[in-house]
Formats: structure tokens, C-alpha cells, sequence
């Protein structure tokens, strides 16, 4: 079974940091992800939830085609309410927005203790990063991967007991990500810097925007320029 390359290293991440053998994905798509941890024998159960029947009928479907009907389990149902009353011991939340991924977490606060998540926003990252600092929700790791000319970061976290330190440089760069910074992390500054500079052209020198459009561009030049 082939996965994309976003949800391959998604699966790589729980494949290093697994922890029980019992996934909830949330928001799954086509259960591709649940379907292939079972399959390759990482993990002995998985739920594959969705809001949407579309979804969760073409889950059904991939689910049949590899004969997973007892270990694969399609739930209907918005954000964690499909899993309240079920045994989980990772939680994984991919291919939304940082603001919907908050609102899925905040909903069930209680799920933030005793799991472990796999997290991947494809727009506001730093939403979702400031919200895991505030509920004091440790970054264990994080990956940054290439697919169809879009860059993802995925983050790896659990709820801690210890105080969890941050800066703004790590709710925007990722802790993990800028400690070991490779080609994709230069790629994709570059670009929002460039993005953010053509904002600051168009803007009025007095625009309220232009000193926070300002404050965003020094801030990524600092980051690159830091190695």
C-alpha cells in the first residue's frame, strides 16, 4: 500500500514515536492512513473518523479493499465526539486548518491528557503551535515534507506535567523544525518572505498592518540568517 508522501511521513512520525497500538484519525482521509498502519502491523487497531459521510463511505470502501472490516472501524461524527467512549492511545488530526485543528482539541479538552497527537495544519501552524503551549502540551518532534508543491509540517505532542518554554520564533518556526533546519525549512521561509515583502510594497507607509508585516520580515530574516 503506497501512500502519499504527506501521509507517509505522518506515518513515519507515529511509526517512530508510536505509543499503544490504538489510532483515532481524525478528519481521515479515505482511512488511507488508519488502513495502512494496521496493514503493515505498527498498530492493531485504528478509527477512522470523518464529519462527512463522503468521506467515511470512501473509507468504508479502502477499508473492504484491504479486508481490515475488524480492525479499521469508520466512525461518523464531528471532531472527537466519534471516540468519546473508546479506548485510544494516539490521536492523529491532519490535512486541516490551524484554527479548525484548535476547535477539534478544544472541544474535548479532556483527550489532551493520556494521548499522544500527530498534528498537521495546512494553513496556521503558529495557531496551532501557541494553542499547545498554552495547554502545556510538550513538542516531541516535528517533519517537514514536499508533496504536489506544497510544504506541510507535522507535529508530534503530548500533554506534560513540566513548564513548556517558548518564544515567538518557536510558534512560527517550530522548535524542533529550527534546531535542525534542511532544505524544505530555507524553501519555504524564502517564500513567505518574498510574500511578505510584495504585502509591504502595497501597503501605505502608515497602513496599521505595514509594522506588523515588518516585525514578520525581520523576524524570518533573523531566522535564516541564524543558520
Amino acid at each position: 500500500m503506497k501512500l502519499s508522501k504527506r501521509l507517509q511521513a505522518i506515518a513515519d512520525l507515529i511509526i517512530k514515536y508510536k505509543k499503544g497500538e490504538i489510532l483515532a484519525d481524525i478528519g481521515t482521509d479515505h482511512a488511507y492512513l488508519p488502513c495502512y498502519l494496521v496493514k503493515e502491523g505498527i498498530i492493531e487497531k485504528a478509527y477512522a473518523c470523518d464529519i462527512a459521510s463522503g468521506p467515511i463511505n470512501a473509507s468504508i470502501e479502502t477499508i473492504q479493499y484491504y479486508e481490515l472490516e475488524k480492525q479499521v472501524i469508520p466512525l461518523l461524527g464531528s471532531g472527537m465526539t466519534p471516540i468519546i467512549d473508546k479506548s485510544i492511545d494516539m490521536i492523529s488530526i491532519c490535512g486541516m486548518g490551524g484554527k479548525l485543528t484548535v476547535d477539534i482539541l478544544n472541544e474535548h479538552q479532556e483527550f489532551l491528557n493520556g494521548h499522544r497527537f500527530i498534528l498537521q495544519a495546512n494553513i496556521g501552524i503558529e495557531v496551532l503551535r501557541e494553542y499547545l503551549y498554552q495547554q502545556n502540551m510538550k513538542i516531541i518532534d516535528e517533519a517537514i515534507v514536499k508533496d504536489a508543491h506544497h510544504i506541510y509540517e507535522i507535529i508530534v505532542c503530548e500533554k506534560t506535567s513540566d513548564d513548556v518554554t517558548y518564544d515567538e520564533r518557536d510558534i512560527y518556526f517550530g522548535p524542533c523544525l529550527r534546531k535542525h533546519k534542511n532544505g524544505l525549512f530555507y524553501e519555504k521561509w524564502h517564500r513567505q518572505l518574498a510574500i511578505q515583502k510584495k504585502i509591504l510594497t502595497s501597503l501605505e507607509e502608515n497602513h496599521p498592518k505595514s509594522l506588523e508585516v515588518k516585525h514578520m520580515i525581520a523576524l524570518i530574516e533573523g531566522e535564516i540568517d541564524a543558520g
